[in-house]
């Protein structure tokens, strides 16, 4: 029985076109492998974009809570009035003995809660609605007592620093500018509530005296 011969010869061109076809699946494979492998690091980035938010998120929610604490610590009413004191003593004008005493460090410190208050509120952490329903007036009045004072501090500065002279444009973006803010939203929000004839909540309205 005569057998059968199998022909295993190729021509050159058989095996280059083999090797063709190999290599492009491969280069389709790679590709294939590229784009699933982007897609996951794309997936991990987004995840790990929305960790870093909510931890954020949660830092900057600390912060508004640990600085709401300090508006309604026992303490803060007599910072307040010390403000108001401080303010009463000084601003006609006659600043003797107000430049780097405690009642200097203290109001200014006292002010610097409002400056942060302001801006978590003009970052949208803290909610304008609530600080202006929580505070009423008192935000208005506690800028009132402390504008003179600001004053007096912007002049020694600029009187020590030419740069921060008083007349410097935009001089205002550095000495509690969100404080300032904050004084404004809360006049508009009161000519709000007057003209709508909602009355600004009582306890508002009795700690602003």
């Amino acid at each position: 029985m005569s057998g059968v011969v199998a022909n295993f010869s190729y021509s050159a061109t058989d095996i280059e076109t083999f090797l063709s076809a190999i290599s492009s699946i491969a280069v389709i494979a790679g590709a294939i492998f590229v784009v699933f492998q982007l897609r996951q690091n794309s997936k991990q980035i987004k995840q790990q974009e929305k960790t870093l938010k909510a931890m954020s998120a949660a830092n900057r929610s600390n912060d508004a809570f640990q600085l709401i604490s300090k508006v309604v610590d026992p303490s803060f009413p007599g910072r307040r009035h010390r403000l108001h004191s401080v303010s009463k003593k000084y601003s006609g004008g006659d600043w003797n003995g107000f430049d780097d005493s405690i009642d200097d460090f203290e109001v200014r410190n006292f002010a610097n809660i409002f400056e942060q208050l302001g801006l978590l509120v003009k970052k949208g952490v803290i909610d304008r609605e609530d600080v202006m329903d929580a505070l009423s007036g008192q935000i208005m009045s506690d800028w009132a007592a402390f504008a003179p004072i600001r004053r007096h501090v912007m002049e020694e500065a600029g009187r020590a620093y030419p740069i921060l002279a008083v007349d410097q444009p935009g001089i205002d973006a550095i000495f509690w500018p969100n404080f300032m803010w904050l004084a404004e939203e809360n006049q508009k929000w009161i000519r709000e509530k007057l003209s709508t004839g909602v009355r600004p909540n009582t306890q508002g309205e009795q700690a602003s005296k």
